[in-house]
């Protein structure tokens, strides 16, 4: 089966890649700041690559709608993608766990845990705008990684349509565990795409504690025609119940009725969520997701002074590790008449894989009501 559906396990393992502090600004390739907000993506080569998607899918439309064919079949060409899946992208953003979710969990005061929490959650953003497509994971698909203290990372694609990611991340001697699911989104208005991460995460500490919070939204403009502008948009929320705390950082700060100001301005709060307190509590956030966060003028995130560790895929990871995706291989290998034929494949295995479930389903209602 595992061979069937596009996974050959196993190639040769891959080996495990050098811990250590990571460059920080290798995200930065191709990237320019934009001085009213944002980053300018400027890699010419790679958005020639994806010049001429859209008429590829209109005409992949076209040629289905004349053949009598559901216009489902549509897949993207291998030009627009890089050679990971997109659990492997999602994981990327969690490189700071090592230094703020240990800090969370280990602090005793509620203020200062929910400070690192969102230290953590703003500094993994700038490693999340690359501007090459991710594949989409299929069902079933997972992925394992470790982080420098040791932090386990499991990933597992559970729904196909809407799409929805699992994940489990072990903190070093059961110090703390983020676990929660994603339902990935993409809108297009226009000539900009939003893309979501739907979800609530939860970060619960040992001693029992937990915080939960939401994400905002990466904005990409510049789809079609003009600069490829990137930003964050919308609002990331931080509750924690058990202490009454709220906190919010808005990713809106720079937008004006006469403009945008310059800079990535976050601007946010940590307050009571008792409306009857009288504690008067209200911490003041400000910051940029490209440079650094301060609560009450106190920087405690600094990307030019943190270090950063990316993520290093497990040894001799589970059959169906993301890693193990024939059309994977065959782009990273350069082969990419090859990788896209597997690619198909492997999308047309996952349309008749949900097809048979959906039939097996309907059969085993109906042999229920007859039963019944």
């Amino acid at each position: 089966m595992i061979q069937q559906c596009g996974l050959n396990y196993p190639p040769a393992a891959p080996s495990k890649l050098d811990g250590g502090v990571q460059d920080k600004h290798y995200w930065q390739r191709g990237f320019k700041l934009n001085k009213k907000g944002g980053v300018v993506f400027q890699d010419k080569e790679i958005l020639k690559k994806q010049q001429g998607v859209v008429k590829d899918v209109m005409v992949q439309l076209g040629t289905q709608l004349l053949s009598g064919k559901l216009a489902v079949r549509l897949s993207l060409p291998i030009r627009v993608f890089e050679p990971r899946s997109l659990l492997e992208r999602v994981a990327e953003a969690w490189s700071y766990a090592p230094t703020y979710l240990t800090k969370a969990a280990t602090s005793t005061d509620p203020i200062e845990r929910m400070k690192h929490l969102m230290c953590f959650v703003v500094s993994g953003l700038h490693c999340c705008v690359n501007q090459n497509k991710p594949f989409n994971p299929i069902l079933g698909e997972t992925y394992q990684a470790v982080l420098s203290d040791g932090t386990l990372i499991c990933m597992e694609h559970i729904q196909h349509h809407p799409p929805v990611s699992a994940f489990y991340v072990d903190g070093p001697n059961g110090l703390y565990k983020l676990h929660g699911r994603y339902e990935f989104e993409s809108n297009m208005s226009g000539n900009s795409i939003t893309n979501y991460q739907n979800g609530i995460t939860s970060f619960e500490c040992a001693n029992g504690v937990m915080l939960k919070y939401e994400l905002p939204q990466l904005k990409m403009g510049g789809v079609m025609f003009g600069d490829r502008l990137v930003e964050w948009s919308g609002h990331a929320r931080f509750n924690d119940a058990q202490n009454n705390l709220l906190g919010t950082l808005n990713f809106e700060g720079n937008d004006s009725f006469l403009g945008r100001s310059s800079g990535d301005d976050i601007k946010g709060t940590i307050c009571s969520s008792k409306k009857e307190s009288k504690s008067g509590l209200h911490i003041k956030v400000t910051g940029s997701w490209l440079s650094h966060l301060s609560f009450d003028g106190k920087v405690e995130w600094d990307l030019a002074h943190e270090p950063l560790y990316l993520p290093t895929p497990v040894d001799n990871a589970i059959p169906s590790d993301s890693r193990y995706r024939q059309d994977l291989i065959e782009l990273k290998a350069g082969e990419n008449e090859k990788a896209q034929a597997s690619k198909l494949h492997l999308e047309e295995f996952q349309r008749n894989d949900k097809k048979l479930r959906g039939e097996k389903g309907k059969a085993h209602k109906r042999h229920s009501k007859k039963v019944g």
